[in-house]
């Protein structure tokens, strides 16, 4: 054991030659900033290093040239420019939606204490890509993967609902061919009105509907252009909500995080 706590300490020291300080601590400097400390001066700066006021001066010399801060010539104080903006953009645009959209359906699941997900259109069904189950143990089981159909499911008449005049009646008119022997029968011109009741009241409050006792609220996602590009829904069993709670809590929960998945959604992409 303690041979191999020397080798791991060894590589660790190898490993450290090839660590620039210039580099470290000029991310050390940026890390400093923040909304109550938006400012800083060289002597600040210099004490939150640990270092003489000698040593940060190139740092932010540099940081400025590239951009990064700003000297204000009055106060002599230092502070961000919208640049370093940037450096997360990069990484945030490299994300897919259900990494983007994560932390907004963790924040919906813990805020209602019911399953959040996200879907998109694939065709005549939705998709499943993103699952927050709910913590209780009575939950929605959904796979992230799972195929519904999109004109019996909330998020998927919520998808519906937000498509173009064209492309909404190619998929209704196909919806309308595809009647299975078996399967209810797909009444058109009643769900065209629903999906403009739908895409008036901006959301999709199913009881039941799909599967009995399953209540589920769901909202459109936007991207740029105002083009709708996913859904987002909660779903609970009847037993664990009632209307009030649903009306005043649950359905404007749904519809701000749907917004706020929006507007970060056109913001980095």
């Amino acid at each position: 054991m303690a041979t191999t706590e020397k080798k791991v300490e060894k590589k660790k020291s190898d490993n450290e030659k090839y660590l620039s300080n210039s580099i470290i601590r000029g991310l050390e400097v940026l890390k400093m900033f923040s909304v109550e400390n938006q400012t800083f001066s060289l002597a600040e700066i210099a004490s939150n290093l640990g270092v003489s006021r000698t040593t940060p001066y190139r740092i932010l010399y540099t940081l400025e040239e590239c951009g990064y801060i700003y000297q204000d010539s009055h106060t002599k104080r230092y502070g961000l420019r919208p640049k370093v903006l940037e450096l997360g953009f990069t990484y945030l645009n490299s994300l897919q939606l259900p990494e983007l959209a994560a932390p907004y359906l963790e924040k919906l699941r813990d805020e209602t204490g019911m399953s959040s997900h996200m879907g998109m259109l694939d065709g005549n069904e939705i998709v499943y890509i993103a699952r927050y189950p709910a913590r209780s143990v009575a939950t929605i089981t959904i796979n992230v993967g799972s195929h519904l159909p999109v004109h019996a499911t909330a998020m998927g008449k919520c998808l519906l609902a937000h498509l173009p005049g064209e492309e909404k009646e190619e998929l209704l008119a196909e919806l309308g061919a595809l009647q299975m022997p078996d399967a209810p029968k797909v009444e058109i011109q009643s769900l065209r009105d629903e999906l403009q009741s739908i895409r008036e009241q901006g959301y999709v409050f199913h009881k039941g509907e799909f599967e009995t006792g399953v209540w589920s609220v769901a909202c459109p996602v936007f991207g740029k252009g105002n083009k709708v590009i996913a859904a987002i829904n909660i779903a609970t069993s009847q037993h664990l909500a009632d209307e009030e709670l649903m009306k005043e809590k649950i359905i404007p929960a749904v519809c701000q995080i749907a917004e706020e998945i929006s507007s970060f959604v056109v913001l980095t992409t």
